[in-house]
């Protein structure tokens, strides 16, 4: 029986890393117009949505760790994949404020109010 998980890999593995390279690209954007600017912002989290950060963040880990982990064709290659996502996910989540603010927050906001 042939084996889906090559290409089921490199979807989700291309998918994380144009994702997080369009993010960074996006701060970069955010970050000049800052510069610009003659005013500034300092932001605190509340520890709510720190929660909904942390819960989202260890959901996503655990759910790419659980797709290479049960990937036969990465016998091998399994540690290199999940440092990567690893990174990906954690510059997405922790270091990414067009992601927080722009895609994950008013996702929430929306899943909340259905």
């Amino acid at each position: 029986m042939p084996t889906t998980d090559l290409p089921v890999i490199c979807i989700v593995e291309s998918v994380l890393t144009i994702f997080s390279i369009y993010a960074g690209f996006r701060d970069h954007q955010l970050n000049e117009k800052d510069k610009l600017s003659e005013c500034s912002a300092q932001v605190t989290r509340s520890p709510q949505t720190m929660a909904t950060i942390y819960t989202v963040y260890g959901s996503s880990t655990a759910f790419l760790f659980i797709i290479i982990n049960n990937a036969n064709t990465l016998e091998g290659n399994k540690v290199i994949f999940i440092l990567w996502n690893f990174i990906c996910i954690t510059y997405t989540f922790f270091f990414s404020s067009w992601f927080r603010n722009a895609i994950l927050f008013p996702l929430i906001k929306r899943i909340s109010e259905d």
